[in-house]
């Protein structure tokens, strides 16, 4: 049975086939697509035909930034793989899909931070079974070890070894693998919860299983996310579980300035950790510290590492 409810649903489903011949991954643009089907059943019900205003509609229904120009770039997809069907299409042009725009995420201060986790501890089952034992662990390590959102959620059992407080990373970005070391306490912290969700489940596939043999939705886990920013005081709304991630990294550089260490040959170990393949995303998150990192002359990522080049 197709996940999809529009129209377009019977090309939505058939549209990663051509896509996977040119190249690319069978994941690539679903969750737009997934969000596109969900706009059309909601507000165009009865439109069979991409039009230029479905599609204008479609591009201008979200924020600016990263996740517009994506909506656009996977509509345009989907225009240009109706029209090889035969399909009358509307193709959207290049020219609307502007370069992403990388926003300053919210830098949480440390009162934010409890009154999140304590918004996350009482949260009570949420949306689904267990998830009052998984909210709090879970973003728990998504700060704790400045995880992606998506290499938390799709953590298999075999994947975290807590008794050697170590986080292995398999297939994420780039399809490259890595090994994590977790703090004592956030390793003490898994462990926990493994036994807790052994006992519930004997023998399951993933870390964090929503139902046997699944893991917990993107959807689920951004809710939960904003639910705990609601309960928390309506901290940081237009955030993202990213933003955990984000303040690791800002928080671990802000500890190596107060110790005195040398950002210059710190950084590249920070982009390691995170899984970073250039050292230049690491030290964008210079810009994110607080002023008391300006007395050390490095206000900006220009001359704190060597150049990178591709």
């Amino acid at each position: 049975m197709s996940a999809f409810t529009s129209n377009f649903a019977p090309h939505i489903e058939a549209m990663p086939g051509w896509r996977t011949s040119l190249g690319h991954t069978l994941r690539d643009m679903r969750n737009a697509m997934a969000g596109f089907d969900r706009f059309c059943s909601s507000h165009h019900p009865g439109e069979t035909v991409l039009t230029r205003e479905l599609a204008t509609a479609w591009c201008q229904d979200t924020a600016t930034g990263t996740w517009g120009a994506y909506r656009s770039r996977a509509v345009r997809e989907l225009g240009k793989y109706l029209q090889l069907t035969g399909a009358d299409a509307f193709i959207v042009p290049s020219a609307w899909i502007g370069r992403p725009v990388r926003s300053l995420p919210h830098m949480f201060t440390d009162g934010e931070l409890a009154a999140f986790f304590r918004a996350a501890d009482s949260i009570g089952e949420y949306r689904s079974p267990f998830s009052d034992y998984t909210i709090p662990v879970i973003f728990r390590l998504i700060l704790g070890a400045g995880l992606r959102p998506p290499e938390a959620r799709r953590l298999r059992r075999h994947d975290v070894d807590a008794e050697n407080a170590m986080v292995m990373i398999e297939r994420s970005k780039r399809n490259k693998d890595r090994h994590v070391p977790v703090a004592a306490d956030l390793a003490g912290l898994l462990a926990r919860f493994d036994h807790l969700a052994d006992l519930r489940r004997p023998g399951r596939e993933w870390f964090f299983e929503d139902k046997p043999g699944r893991q917990y939705s993107p959807d689920w886990l951004i809710a939960s996310y904003h639910r705990c920013c609601e309960l928390a005081g309506g901290v940081a709304p237009a955030s993202t579980p990213y933003t955990l991630r984000h303040n690791f990294a800002t928080r671990t550089l802000m500890r190596w300035v107060e110790e005195g260490k040398e950002l210059e040959a710190w950084l590249p170990y920070l982009a390691a950790y995170m899984g970073h393949q250039k050292y230049s995303p690491a030290a964008w998150y210079v810009h994110l510290l607080p002023q008391r990192l300006a007395a050390t002359g490095l206000t900006s990522a220009a001359g704190i590492i060597p150049a990178v080049t591709s």
